[in-house]
């Protein structure tokens, strides 16, 4: 579709510079006409012009000059056409037998055939043979100033073409991009939610049936198992119900002064427990002094919980991670660093989009939704605040999270 209206502006293009002469040849030609008709009216023009027919050229324009006619043909012609809104310069020709020719003009080109419109003198020399020919060097400057509105209008259009092709390119890869991170989102949220189930149930039915009543340590076991996946489930659950809660269009944050410090300790809090099973370490380097920030805090709490659990899924070997905050003039910035296995350069700029998540082939330990990173980002641009990513595949990654203070420390 957009191949054929780009064929039709072209299309139209040609037709519009070929209409606008077509135009002008009519005009030249009725011009022509009205000056013929007007010179036979003149009867002084016409016995001057006749008087010197016979004569070779030199004399004939010798002749013209001497009574003026050449003036008064110009001046007729200038006034024909003015008539057609024609202002170009001209040179007037008068050719016997489309030979000989006697020239006049501001101008001087060489005319070949057909680049001169002419008009029959036989009415007003009362012989045939002879022309009155006019040739306007500047003519295709002026047809395209006569068509530049139309042919401006089309290249804007055919540019138009051109964009409205790029962006439904960009927009399908865009959607095929999209429909196939909601087909992994949903194969990874029904993993998600089978695994830790499935475990539950298992650990269940083991308790009720008693297999370890004799056994306070399978016991304990179980529970702790059970206790594990349960706070999985409750994890996945409460990033969905996040995510669907800031689509809303009625969706507000709560916002309060609140303490960054307070909020990153209650995200260690809330990853302890998967600290613990990976066997990794969190260093603190926490500027506490006027690190108040107008914040929701659950949601900005959520955010630091999301990049501890991420840098923790990802570590490659035991964790070890820092978590360093700076207050600033007007802002604090907060960075968590890790050790896993880093982002790929090309997948960095996409790690804050919905449902992605960076491809790993056939490798498939670490299940997630893909949202976890796109919830951060909406938080925190929701704050006022900025997140950026620093990473280098095989060495970790540096997560910094910038925020406005509550207060601006100079006032």
């Amino acid at each position: 579709m957009l191949g054929l209206l780009l064929f039709l502006q072209v299309r139209w293009i040609l037709y519009s510079v070929s209409f606008q002469e077509r135009v002008f040849r009519n005009s030249v030609d009725l011009a022509l006409d009205k000056t013929i008709a007007s010179l036979n009216n003149d009867q002084m023009v016409c016995n001057a012009m006749r008087e010197c027919m016979g004569c070779d050229t030199v004399q004939t324009d010798n002749h013209l000059l001497s009574h003026r006619i050449w003036n008064q043909i110009h001046s007729t012609i200038d006034a024909e056409l003015a008539a057609f809104d024609i202002d170009l310069d001209y040179e007037i020709f008068i050719t016997k037998n489309q030979r000989d020719t006697l020239r006049n003009g501001p101008l001087r080109l060489v005319v070949g055939k057909g680049t001169c419109y002419t008009q029959s003198l036989r009415e007003l020399l009362q012989t045939s043979g002879y022309e009155l020919a006019v040739n306007f060097p500047d003519k295709t400057r002026f047809l395209l100033n006569r068509a530049g509105v139309m042919v401006f209008a089309s290249v804007i259009l055919i540019l138009l073409i051109f964009f409205s092709i790029f962006q439904m390119v960009r927009l399908y890869r865009e959607e095929v991009r999209l429909s196939e991170n909601i087909r992994e989102l949903i194969n990874n949220i029904t993993h998600e939610f089978k695994t830790p189930i499935t475990s539950i149930s298992l650990a269940s039915n083991l308790i009720r049936k008693g297999k370890s009543s004799d056994n306070p340590e399978k016991q304990r076991e179980y529970g702790d198992l059970i206790f594990r996946e349960n706070l999985k489930l409750q994890r996945q659950v409460e990033t969905l119900l996040n995510m669907a809660a800031m689509e809303r269009e009625d969706f507000e944050y709560d916002r309060k002064p609140e303490s960054l410090s307070a909020m990153v300790n209650d995200a260690m809090e809330s990853v302890k427990l998967l600290l613990e099973d990976k066997q990794g370490s969190i260093t603190l380097q926490l500027d506490e002094k006027d690190d108040t920030v107008m914040a929701d805090r659950h949601h900005l709490t959520n955010v630091f919980v999301n990049l501890l659990t991420n840098s923790l899924k990802y570590s490659g070997r035991q964790p070890d991670m820092q978590i360093r905050s700076v207050v600033m003039k007007n802002e604090i910035v907060v960075e968590f660093t890790d050790n896993g296995i880093g982002i790929p350069t090309k997948y960095q700029k996409y790690i804050f989009d919905k449902y992605f998540r960076v491809p790993t082939g056939d490798v498939h330990d670490n299940k997630g939704f893909g949202i976890g990173l796109s919830y951060v980002k909406s938080v925190v641009t929701a704050h006022h605040g900025k997140v950026t990513v620093s990473s280098e595949p095989g060495k970790g990654s540096i997560f910094t999270v910038v925020l406005p203070l509550a207060v601006n420390r100079d006032e």
